[in-house]
């Protein structure tokens, strides 16, 4: 039996009087290894035996997924439940070259305009009784699933920290106004959440229906749909190729050999796109600069793990001011190109992750053990794993993104 996916830990502490060389971090990083296919088999059969036997506890058994979040491709019997900040742009630009294009290619060749609008109506599910019956038995049903930590840090670092106006007033204004002393007084843009005054929104029992933070078995009803292939983004090139066997289609078709690269390009295009848009900075340069907008960027970019902490921001202020978008891309490129230990990136990625936890209240981090403790239970993450790892855990200014980024002092030796 193949082993299952552990979750990732990481102990660092900052030294005091003890070189880089001799400073020694633990750190047991996710890695997207290959197995055979006899592998993924019985690890998804491990994921699914333990979602039934959550259900069978009467854990997260909810009958029917939220309101009418489900999408299919009925020609090829695909049946997906979308969840945020789980590659779901992929998997609905996936599903649109399922529903278009044939023969089948590169799901990056979509752009998110399409996946978004393109298609709305013909993949939305409408089948009822027999019907949805029929279709749950005949389709491949698809579910990706993350670490609810992960999951809500990549909700704050995206939406928030990263230069996003439709975010900064629906997530960021109600996250200043209700959970910042003084600050409903105050005019805000939301700009300036932080991310506790985030988490405290999100564990409000008022915020429980916001999707991108909603709990999975709250969205997707695993109980009631018996997925057939239960994903993780800690496997996520593992669990595709499952996929694609599924639906009969391989790799090199759809152009995964040159996945790395365009996630590189997907991640640098979506992160300025929108921002240094005339439409959105025409709102963000209300709150912040656009210096502050190439910076926040940045700063995103290290804190996912493809900008090294190493790479500091050194664009000056006339220049910027006079930046297209076109331009700051192919200036992020070269910078992720430069940015080549992908253990330290890793490690980066991972430890801002904790540096956000570790400003958590107790009470804070006990809500989001209790909201999500169906999937962590499902999906076999562990709740317990931020107050096991946030112990004597240093501050790096991960989050004063108008700064460099320091972790000579924190980092491992690989």
């Amino acid at each position: 039996m193949a082993m299952e996916d552990s979750n990732g830990t990481l102990n660092s502490r900052k030294a005091h009087g003890i070189s880089s060389k001799q400073r020694k971090s633990a750190i047991h990083l996710n890695e997207d290894v290959e197995r055979t296919s006899v592998d993924v088999l019985e690890s998804m059969m491990t994921r699914q035996r333990r979602i039934q036997e959550t259900c069978e506890q009467g854990i997260g058994n909810i009958q029917q997924p939220f309101e009418d979040h489900i999408l299919v491709s009925r020609m090829s019997h695909f049946f997906y439940c979308p969840v945020e900040k789980t590659a779901s742009t992929f998997w609905r630009r996936f599903l649109y070259q399922l529903e278009f294009t044939k023969p089948m290619k590169s799901p990056f060749d979509v752009s998110v305009k399409q996946a978004y609008d393109g298609m709305t109506k013909q993949v939305k599910l409408f089948e009822k009784g027999q019907k949805l019956k029929n279709m749950l038995r005949l389709s491949t049903k698809i579910l990706f699933v993350r670490d609810p930590y992960s999951r809500i840090f990549s909700a704050y670092v995206d939406k928030l920290l990263a230069p996003n106006p439709v975010f900064w007033t629906t997530w960021g204004v109600p996250a200043v106004t209700r959970y910042r002393p003084g600050a409903a007084l105050t005019p805000t843009c939301g700009a300036d959440a932080r991310f506790f005054e985030f988490v405290s929104l999100i564990v409000d029992q008022e915020w429980g229906l916001e999707p991108h933070v909603m709990p999975i078995y709250k969205l997707c009803a695993p109980c009631w749909a018996n997925y057939t292939v239960v994903g993780k983004m800690e496997t996520f090139m593992r669990d595709t190729g499952h996929v694609l066997e599924y639906l009969g289609l391989n790799v090199s078709q759809l152009g995964f050999e040159k996945m790395d690269e365009d996630v590189i390009n997907d991640a640098v295009e979506d992160s300025v796109n929108d921002a240094m848009s005339e439409e959105w900075l025409n709102k963000t340069l209300k709150c912040i600069g656009k210096l502050g907008v190439a910076r926040r960027i940045w700063r995103k970019l290290q804190l996912r793990g493809f900008i090294s902490w190493r790479l500091n921001f050194n664009l000056k202020p006339d220049y910027v001011a006079a930046m297209q978008g076109k331009d700051f891309i192919e200036i992020l490129k070269q910078t992720l190109r430069a940015s080549t230990d992908k253990r330290e990136l890793r490690f980066q990625k991972r430890y801002a992750l904790l540096e956000a936890f570790s400003g958590l209240k107790q009470s804070q981090l006990e809500s989001i053990a209790m909201i999500f403790k169906p999937d962590f239970m499902m999906f076999g993450y562990d709740p317990q794993m931020m107050a096991r790892d946030l112990k004597d855990f240093a501050q790096t200014g991960a989050f004063d993104w108008d700064k460099s980024w320091d972790l000579s002092e924190v980092i491992p030796i690989f």
